[in-house]
């Protein structure tokens, strides 16, 4: 089969071999081939991030072999296509070349997983001229779409590609006229995996990690509330499969983060929700984030190995294979255990609740003071409260103090990032820029910060449980204390920003942004 299989024209439902032969003329017109099987697998991470950069991966199977195919949206190809019998699934596995690199750079560390395969069939037919020459060819293509997402195969509107023949571009021309004006058959799609993903009711992009929650001005409170937890919890819900069969780290990451969230919202968007559903949830989804840290801590340092290396001297890159050995053999037994936890009763219990209370007409318990009023209101107050909380505790920070002093400010930093998250379609994109900007460079500062100062303490208990009588063991102890010095001055360069980070988020423009966005619209709230 020709593997251009993605142009040409729709032809009416079950419109077979035998009626296209009739149309172009009958049997004396045309010479028809075999019927070759081929099958069409096409591949993404859970979130997207190929049709998030324009790439279609598609592993094509036919009688000649196997092909791994890298497109564009329109059809193009994007790499020159590679054999690949064997199911793709880590981008670092893939065959050397521009495929893999193209894949490797959208991916990062998310693992390929089937989204929807195009199994079908294609028959070969010559058009002939009146001395039997064959001035066209043809593909009939019948086809199915399989998925997991769907117990039974849906099928596809078949189609004819044509292809040209050197030599007789006007008869292509005419036949491409004849059944476009003619019998009015509409253009074929560029690309079979948009059609295949409708065929199977799916919409490419229909996982983000990034929180949007549509929200108007004037929207009750309680009501703007409840969209933006039930967003969270359907990430929640979406990842747990994910990070129990442990497909790659960001499922976790991304549960972890549809966590935090939650908890912030909870705790954070006072006098919304009823206080007995606030005590009970807080605790639950406090046990969800305590539960998922382990895992996470080995994901981060597992992710980071790689960059550990390259960051000693060349000769010391191999003295931390024995910690890596550990890091695996530590985060084995932390999956198998938080695979149970998130299969436990407690979870299950968790979920259906929390989605009880959130559905219901109303939650349980006394209404809230701020639960019917305007949602840019309640949020305004409450973020214009954290930033004040933020500016002062960070004036204070300047001031010097233990490490424990950023990382308090990081927390509430967060905690003002994650209000302005969750309620950001409520106020004019355009008064909330520079508002983020400053917040993101200060999280960032703040982040790098801790980041370092956790990653060195966690080593250096690492290299306490290593053998020093022990060659194998001292080299790896030793290139340890090198990671753990570099740590430390790294950290000590973002102490050093710190001040030029903060000078920003307190500055007297931020603060006009935050007085006329949040203030202004908090008048009357306390």
């Amino acid at each position: 089969m020709n593997e251009q299989i993605n142009t040409g024209f729709l032809l009416p439902h079950d419109f077979g071999v035998a009626r296209l032969i009739q149309r172009l003329g009958g049997e004396a017109r045309c010479r028809v081939g075999t019927a070759d099987a081929f099958a069409a697998h096409f591949y993404d991470s859970f979130d997207w991030r190929l049709h998030a950069a324009g790439l279609r991966l598609m592993q094509l199977e036919t009688p000649q072999g196997t092909l791994l195919k890298l497109k564009s949206g329109d059809g193009a190809e994007s790499a020159e296509p590679v054999v690949g019998e064997a199911r793709p699934q880590w981008p670092a596995d893939l065959p050397n070349g521009e495929l893999k690199d193209a894949v490797v750079n959208a991916l990062a560390m998310r693992v390929l997983l089937p989204v929807v395969s195009v199994r079908g069939e294609v028959t070969e037919v010559a058009l002939l001229n009146e001395d039997a020459k064959t001035v066209v060819r043809l593909q009939h293509l019948a086809l199915r779409c399989e998925s997991a997402d769907v117990d039974e195969p849906r099928k596809l509107l078949p189609r004819v590609r044509l292809l040209e023949v050197r030599g007789y571009a006007d008869e292509l021309a005419d036949v491409a006229a004849f059944m476009q004006d003619k019998m009015e058959w509409p253009r074929a799609p560029a690309c079979l995996f948009d059609e295949a993903l409708a065929a199977i009711g799916r919409e490419a992009g229909d996982y983000s990690s990034k929180l949007d929650v549509p929200l108007k001005p004037g929207l009750p409170a309680l009501n703007a509330l409840r969209r933006v937890l039930l967003t969270l919890l359907d990430t929640i819900e979406r990842n747990l499969a994910g990070t129990r069969a442990d497909l790659d780290s960001e499922f976790l990451h991304d549960l972890r983060v549809a966590t935090r969230r939650t908890r912030s919202a909870i705790a954070q968007v006072k006098r919304v929700l009823p206080d007995e559903v606030v005590a009970d949830f807080r605790q639950r989804f406090a046990w969800l984030g305590q539960i998922t840290g382990p895992t996470r801590d080995l994901d981060v340092f597992l992710l980071e190995l790689p960059h550990y290396r390259a960051s000693l001297p060349a000769p010391m890159g191999g003295h931390l294979d024995a910690l890596e050995e550990h890091l695996r053999a530590a985060h084995k037994q932390e999956q198998n255990k938080l695979a149970r936890q998130l299969g436990s009763a407690e979870m299950k219990a968790l979920l259906a609740d929390w989605r009880h209370v959130l559905e219901a007409e109303s939650p349980p318990g006394e209404t809230a003071w701020f639960a019917d009023l305007p949602i840019e209101r309640v949020a305004a107050q409450r973020i214009w409260r954290m930033y004040r909380k933020v500016r002062k505790d960070g004036r204070l920070a300047l001031q010097g103090g233990p490490p424990e002093v950023l990382h308090a400010l990081r927390k509430d930093c967060k905690k003002l990032r994650y209000l302005i998250e969750f309620f950001r379609r409520a106020f004019p994109e355009d008064d909330l820029k520079d508002v983020v900007r400053n917040l993101k460079r200060l999280l960032d500062n703040l982040g790098t910060f801790q980041d370092r100062q956790v990653q060195a303490e966690k080593l250096a208990a690492f290299a306490e449980g290593f053998d020093r009588d022990d060659p194998r063991c001292m080299s790896t102890v030793l290139a340890i204390g090198g990671l753990v010095a570099d740590l430390l001055r790294d950290q000590q360069r973002a102490h050093e920003r710190f001040a030029d980070c903060f000078a920003a988020f307190d500055s007297e423009a931020n603060r006009a942004d935050y007085k006329r966005v949040f203030k202004q619209r908090a008048e009357g709230l306390g």
